[in-house]
């Protein structure tokens, strides 16, 4: 095996890690980015690559092998398999053996997915990353009839996307409005009123119970009893953070997460982590929360390389979303009423309804604590009048 020595060894190409790498080798320090992916790019652009039906990454790539090296960066494209932390050396599947100095785990999440009958028939999809994107892009030509399952933000982006290129949508979730994870009941009611003037059918309350088919699927039986028929299925039901064998005890965070501090470390003081595989700290309670958003990544990123080297820490994240489908367009600042019980807070909230020009009805909710009348949060809804 060949050996070698780095200052700090990124591992995970996602945006995070990208960034990260770039901000840290500016420092003169000999740095590495170990990446699956060739490229590093963005996965909040996904749902526009499926209705464009791009078949190709390079329109959505931030940075190249090329980028990184004229940044100072050194890139393998191959994948970790083992960090032994005690050495600190990370082996790779392509046999590598590496030494650091410091680590930043920037491994991003995998997608969950259901154990039921018919799970691993064709045809059946994730939607977290663009090859998931062109294995869809390719067979959707033969495709009229789509199952999305999970009404949360990727799954609404997905169905929007489907429903663009002429597909016919149902979406199911076991919540009895779509988006309740992220908007508040008056906004979900709004989504669903979005979801049924471009023909996609929502089922609320239910999951999925078996999957039939002989080499794809072709029907879904749900738990409520009903039958529908598909010719490929989407799963957006949430992910969880990928955390590289061998550090499985720094996994002691929210959601299975790494537990890592107002600096970004972890409870090995050579080790950083940042992006969807780690928790971070909510602004508002100053709770450890796991929040998988690509732009709380991609503010990590930017801030790990002061947080290291020049002792500065961070107060906490307000969670800040712009999310943009069937025409929508939804903007979110701070905690949510789903969020909210599991940080023990107990919410009231405001309902107040603008008209714009060109835009129509905009829709805003106002989330304060009842306790102490304090604002924790904000919601808008409202039509999207830009071009796509």
């Amino acid at each position: 095996m060949s050996r070698s020595y780095y200052d700090i060894v990124v591992i995970g190409g996602g945006v995070a890690g990208g960034e990260a790498a770039i901000r840290l080798s500016r420092r003169n320090l000999k740095t590495l980015l170990i990446s699956k992916d060739p490229v590093v790019y963005s996965r909040m652009t996904l749902s526009y690559a499926l209705i464009r039906d791009v078949k190709d990454v390079k329109e959505y790539t931030i940075y190249t092998e090329n980028d990184l090296r004229r940044e100072g960066v050194e890139f393998i494209n191959d994948e970790v398999v083992y960090v032994d932390k005690d050495r600190r050396v990370i082996e790779t599947r392509k046999g590598l053996k590496i030494e650091y100095d410091k680590a930043v785990i920037a491994t991003g999440s995998s997608p969950r997915k259901l154990n039921v009958e018919g799970a691993d028939l064709k045809n059946i999809f994730s939607f977290t990353s663009f090859e998931d994107v062109i294995n869809i892009n390719n067979v959707l030509p033969k495709v009229s009839k789509a199952l999305v399952v999970g009404a949360g933000m990727i799954g609404l982006l997905a169905a929007g996307a489907l429903s663009s290129r002429g597909v016919k949508v149902v979406l199911i979730d076991i919540l009895d409005r779509p988006g309740m994870t992220v908007f508040e009941r008056p906004l979900a009611d709004l989504m669903l009123k979005r979801l049924e003037m471009h023909g996609i059918r929502f089922v609320g309350g239910t999951s999925v119970e078996k999957i039939l088919g002989k080499e794809r699927v072709e029907k879904v039986v749900l738990e409520n009893g009903e039958t529908i028929e598909t010719d490929i299925i989407i799963f957006a039901i949430g992910v969880s953070p990928n955390i590289p064998k061998g550090l499985e005890k720094l996994a002691n965070g929210p959601g299975g997460s790494i537990l890592t501090d107002d600096k970004f470390r972890t409870s090995d003081e050579n080790i950083y982590a940042i992006g969807d595989c780690a928790s971070t700290i909510d602004y508002i309670t100053k709770k450890y929360v796991y929040r998988p958003l690509g732009i709380l990544a991609s503010y990590s990123a930017k801030m790990l390389s002061e947080a290291i080297f020049e002792n500065k820490r961070y107060e906490g994240f307000l969670v800040y979303q712009v999310e943009e489908t069937l025409k929508t367009i939804f903007i979110r600042l701070g905690i949510n009423s789903f969020e909210a019980r599991g940080l023990g807070l107990s919410l009231g909230r405001a309902k107040i309804i603008m008209k714009a020009p060109g835009a129509g009805q905009i829709e805003n909710i106002i989330l304060y604590e009842k306790d102490s009348g304090r604002i924790v949060g904000w919601q808008s809804m409202g039509l999207y009048i830009g071009i796509i």
